[in-house]
This record gives structure tokens, C-alpha cells and sequence, in this order.
């Protein structure tokens, strides 16, 4: 039996029991779902006060670190700290140590795939309108290409003080593709400071967990305790099913395919994943592209690059990575996978269309 949670805002947000005994937050913030799951330790009891203070101390610093990185990274806040570089292009301008910290690390994602995951993307995903169905013309696409690229984003320290600079001021700064990564990472951090050392959170599509399931006699069969959970790849052609489902006690797991956005204009189809060097939605035999790594921010950094390399080759450059696994599907509906991952997947078929 599932239950539903309301994703309120943020600010009036507080934890309540989960029927599987946990402790639950909910709530809207990213412009996405955000949720976790905190449970008590192998030998507390889950109802007694002390460790259901405990639990809500941490979902409620959980909650309050969101608040923090939404002022930091977002692109949209005048506030923020990329607003803030936006405006001040091409000065400095002084940012939190959080922010010099994922950008510097984005950058580090953006060499290692030499450009196919480029944080400047912002500069041609504003022109597009997924929702309303907006496909830029030629001209704004071509005016707007010479001003992409991750080399133009520089961060420097001296003192214990960061500063952030975009020494093109067309250039359009635009953290949304990692951030999620980095924030769930610092948040699994966050949880275990609390003592908090099994848990499950989804922040929009970015799934990590730890510490394997709680222990469940009353299910056929019985789940013991630290046994992996089952985390599912959903399937680009039928969105209500899974394609795949990954065994994992400790880790993150994240998607990037077509099937999160996409409209058709003039029957073509045109997906979200944009190719840095034309502007136009990536070509390619990938329709989703899943990654499977402890770190979260791994996951976010190599799933678009995984969907943007073609599946074979795709495949390859993962296994290249260490601790970093994929599960590909290509147009065709065909699966394939790392080495690494093969005991700890299981496939499901595609069922047929009535």
C-alpha cells in the first residue's frame, strides 16, 4: 500500500509518520517534488519520543538547507548568487562557499566530457518553451551560440572568500542540470551529522538512499533489515511502467532521457537535452540514459553526457569511470548496461500497445 504525501511549500512544511514507520518531509521547492524518508536505527524503537525528535530534528534541518541553496543557485532569484554574477558580468562578485564549490566541480564534469555537459547551457535553453511549445528561430539560435561556453564561468578564492565571474555577460549561467546532485549529496551529509544513517529522498528524479530498507516481517517474503531497495527506471515509451529496476542498499540514482520533456511541432518531436554545439535537441539512439553512482552529483554530471555520446558509446565511456555504472535505452527499446551493475539489475519487458 502506497501513501500520499501533499507537497506544500516549503516554509509550513513538518515531518508526520510514514506507514512503513518512518518520519516524512514533503514539500515544493526547486520548482520539483522534494521528499525523504528518515528511519530509526536497527536497534531503536521507531515510536518512542526521543528518536522521533531526533528523526524531525534532522528532516527539519533537511527542509532549512533547502531554503539555503534555493537563494544560492537559483538563476531565477534576483537575490541569488548566479543572479547576482549575472548582473555584475564580468566583475566578481562574492558568493557562499557552496556555490564556488559546485561550480567549480561543474566545471570539472564539463572538460571530462569534453563540452557535451556545458553549464553555460542557459544561454540556449532560455529560448526554448517546452511548455508552450517554442521552437527558436535559426537567427536566435546562431546569435546565441558564440556566447555558450563553460570557459567563460570563472571562481577564485583568496582568504576564505570565493568570488564568482561570467567574463561574457551574454553568457547565461545555469546550474539546474547539476544542482540537484550537489544539493542531495550535501543533504545525505546533513542527515548523517544527525545521526540518521538509513534513509531514502527524491529530489525531483535524483534518487540516493542509505543504509539499505528497514526491516519488514509482516511482507511475503520478509525484508531484513540493510536489504537494497528497488529503485525503478521508468520507461521511455510508457511513462506508467518501468523499464528496468536497480538493487541498491547505499547510493543515487538519476535518468536523463526524453520522456521529462518534450513537445511535437510540425510532426517533429522535439526533446529537452540540447547539443551545446548546435542548440537544437541532441542527436541521438538514446532515449534514456541512467546513471548509478554513490555520489549524486556523479549521476547528474555523466547522465547527460551518457544520453548525448549515442548507446554504444555511451556504455564505453562509463565504464572508463570508476564507482560509475549505466543502464542505456536506446530508440530501439533495447537495454544495455555496464559491467559492473549486471547482478543488480532486472529488466522488464515492454508491454505491447492494445
Amino acid at each position: 500500500m502506497r501513501q500520499a504525501y501533499t507537497y506544500g511549500d516549503v516554509q509550513t512544511a513538518e515531518p508526520v509518520s510514514g506507514v512503513d514507520g518512518s518520519r516524512v518531509i514533503s514539500f515544493f521547492i526547486f520548482n520539483t517534488c522534494v521528499h525523504v524518508h528518515g528511519y530509526a536505527g536497527d536497534d531503536e524503537d521507531a515510536r518512542d519520543p526521543a528518536v522521533v525528535e531526533r528523526l524531525d530534528g534532522a528532516l527539519r534541518g533537511f527542509r532549512d538547507r533547502c531554503v539555503f541553496f534555493e537563494h544560492a543557485f537559483s538563476r531565477t532569484r534576483e537575490d541569488s548568487d548566479i543572479a547576482r554574477a549575472h548582473a555584475a558580468a564580468p566583475a566578481p562578485v562574492e558568493v557562499a562557499s557552496e556555490t564556488a564549490e559546485l561550480v567549480t566541480l561543474s566545471l570539472g564534469y564539463c572538460e571530462r566530457s569534453r563540452g557535451l555537459f556545458d553549464i553555460t547551457m542557459g544561454t540556449l535553453t532560455r529560448l526554448w518553451d517546452f511548455h508552450a511549445g517554442v521552437v527558436p528561430s535559426g537567427r536566435d539560435l546562431a546569435c546565441a551560440l558564440p556566447h555558450v561556453g563553460y570557459s567563460h564561468i570563472h571562481v577564485a578564492t583568496s582568504g576564505g572568500r570565493a568570488t564568482l565571474s561570467i567574463d561574457d555577460p551574454a553568457t547565461v549561467l545555469d546550474l539546474g542540470g547539476v544542482a540537484k546532485g550537489y544539493i542531495a549529496d550535501d543533504l545525505a551529509r546533513l542527515l548523517e551529522r544527525h545521526g540518521v544513517r538509513r534513509f531514502a529522498m527524491n529530489l525531483g528524479g535524483n534518487v540516493l538512499v542509505r543504509g539499505g530498507r528497514p526491516a519488514d516481517e509482516a511482507r511475503r517474503p520478509p525484508v531484513r533489515a540493510g536489504a537494497p531497495w528497488n529503485v525503478g527506471i521508468v520507461n521511455p515509451r510508457d511513462a506508467a511502467h518501468n523499464r528496468a529496476v536497480v538493487r541498491l542498499a547505499s547510493g543515487s540514482v538519476v535518468t536523463s532521457g526524453i520522456q521529462e520533456r518534450q513537445f511535437t511541432r510540425g510532426g517533429v518531436t522535439y526533446h529537452h537535452i540540447l547539443d551545446p554545439r548546435t542548440g537544437m535537441p541532441a542527436r541521438t539512439d538514446v532515449s534514456s540514459a541512467t546513471i548509478v553512482a554513490d555520489r549524486s552529483m556523479d549521476c547528474d554530471g555523466w547522465s547527460t553526457t551518457a544520453f548525448m555520446l549515442g548507446a554504444r558509446d555511451a556504455i564505453d565511456f562509463i565504464e572508463g569511470l570508476p564507482g560509475v555504472e549505466a543502464v542505456v535505452i536506446d530508440d530501439c527499446d533495447r537495454v544495455s548496461w555496464t559491467s559492473g551493475i549486471s547482478e543488480d539489475l532486472s529488466i522488464i519487458p515492454t508491454l505491447p500497445r492494445l
